[in-house]
This record gives structure tokens, C-alpha cells and sequence, in this order.
């Protein structure tokens, strides 16, 4: 659903609970990437996607670390 404001249109939010975030986090990181969400957070901080900067997959589930932590 979206609404209409002075022609700009804004999308429907919807806030997520921090288990509903950690499993969105889980499933794409599964999907992407085939690993668990603990096991791309283990890679991450060690490191090991540094030189994947270019990987799309690596990118999105990166961006929603936050959901995670």
C-alpha cells in the first residue's frame, strides 16, 4: 500500500521485530549465499568477503547486518 502526498508517493512501513529480523537476515544470507546468517556474520568479521566488495550477493546481505546485531 502507498500514499499519496503532494504527488511525492511514500511506500507503507512496516517495522519489524528483532526475531523477524534476525530470521529475514538468516534467509537471504541462505539464499544469496548459501550459509547460515551466523556463518556469514563469523566470515564477515574475519574478513573474509574483503575482496568481494564487487559481489552483489555479499553487498545485500551486508546491508542488512543490522538486522542481525
Amino acid at each position: 500500500m502507498t500514499t499519496r502526498t503532494d504527488g511525492d508517493v511514500v511506500p507503507e512501513v512496516h517495522e519489524v521485530s528483532a526475531e523477524e529480523g534476525a530470521a529475514l537476515f538468516d534467509r537471504t544470507a541462505r539464499r544469496l549465499l548459501g550459509v547460515s546468517g551466523e556463518e556469514f556474520l563469523a566470515r564477515w568479521d574475519r574478513g573474509d568477503y574483503a575482496d568481494e566488495q564487487e559481489n552483489m550477493n555479499v553487498t545485500k546481505v551486508a546491508m542488512l547486518i543490522p538486522f542481525a546485531r
